[in-house]
């Protein structure tokens, strides 16, 4: 291919520029400080979260998808936090369904520095509640659906209230000040009681590994300047005793790795969005089993701040 002498400057000076090692960030702008207190105003939120379920065979193919999509006002209040469901859908082979025991049911968060309320239930979700969930057309839940729904308002208030909250003692977000900083949150290796009313016995426990939140960078969300918080959770483990019928005991134990992201706007400390993905590992055993069985779920999460009228209205 022939070149005209007279561009022969320009491209080579372009190649030449593209090897240039990029400009430094100015000082400022590196060690500029971030902000993040781990106190939220008290304003009232709204949020939208969808969590995708695939089971996986041992050879690998992917068995089966569900989605649990969760609509959720947050609204602080001196004598604790009100948490309202405004609608909740289950998704399994078909269309999305919604479930109509959870719409616009509301619970309080507990005043404690565990979580756990003075029944043993964390974040003082009634856990009776996700027993006997049937979809809108009177078709039962199964019991491992029912427990994800359940586990749905867990994932939001471990986002909101743990790792983007102020612990009482030990590090937290409010540790990161600059890019690059790396901490050990609080709730790392602490346990946490996963039971549901009588289907799951009161010793089930899951029990994190060592959580870490770094400082990424800053984002922009719906116009608002946020603090980009990667959270990592390795070595997490859990035992479960399932319940299907009083005198039935089925062991599950298992593994756990979860990370993902947090962005965490820098004018309100609210989060603004998050994400997580999870691969879970599980044996399943008990008398009434033939032999043990192995299972192994992956999980994606996208968590999403939305308008009040969003929220109500379900969309």
């Amino acid at each position: 291919m022939h070149i005209h002498p007279s561009r022969r400057g320009w491209i080579l000076a372009l190649a030449l520029v593209s090897f240039l090692p990029a400009a430094p960030l100015a000082a400022k702008e590196v060690n500029a400080q971030i902000v993040l207190t781990g106190t939220p105003d008290a304003t009232a939120q709204c949020f939208r979260m969808a969590t995708s379920v695939i089971h996986i065979e041992p050879d690998g193919q992917r068995k089966t998808r569900e989605v649990y999509t969760l609509w959720l006002q947050f609204t602080p209040k001196v004598d604790g936090d009100l948490v309202t469901c405004r609608r909740f859908t289950f998704q399994g082979a078909g269309a999305p369904v919604d479930l109509p025991a959870l719409k616009d049911w509301s619970y309080r968060l507990p005043k404690t520095t565990s979580g756990v309320d003075d029944k043993g239930q964390i974040f003082g979700i009634d856990q009776t509640r996700f027993e006997k969930l049937v979809d809108v057309k009177g078709a039962p839940l199964p019991m491992d659906a029912s427990y994800m729904v359940f586990n749905a308002f867990v994932d939001f208030h471990s986002f909101a209230q743990v790792f983007c909250g102020h612990p009482k003692e030990g590090k937290g977000i409010q540790d990161l000040h600059r890019i690059g900083d790396k901490i050990v949150h609080a709730a790392a290796h602490s346990e946490a009681p996963v039971h549901l009313g009588s289907q799951a016995d009161k010793g089930s426990t899951f029990k994190n590994g060592e959580i870490t939140l770094e400082l990424k960078g800053t984002s922009e969300i719906k116009g608002a300047k946020c603090a980009l918080v990667a959270y990592d959770s390795g070595d997490s483990s859990f035992h479960m005793t399932i319940k299907p019928m009083p005198q039935i005991a089925i062991d599950v134990v298992g593994g756990s790795h979860y990370w993902g992201d947090l962005y965490v706007d820098l004018g309100t400390q609210w989060l603004r969005k998050a994400t997580l993905s999870e691969l879970v590992v599980s044996e399943t055993s008990g008398a009434v089993l033939p032999q043990k069985m192995h299972g192994i779920v992956e999980r994606a999460l996208l968590l999403e701040s939305i308008s009040k009228e969003q929220c109500e209205a379900g969309k």
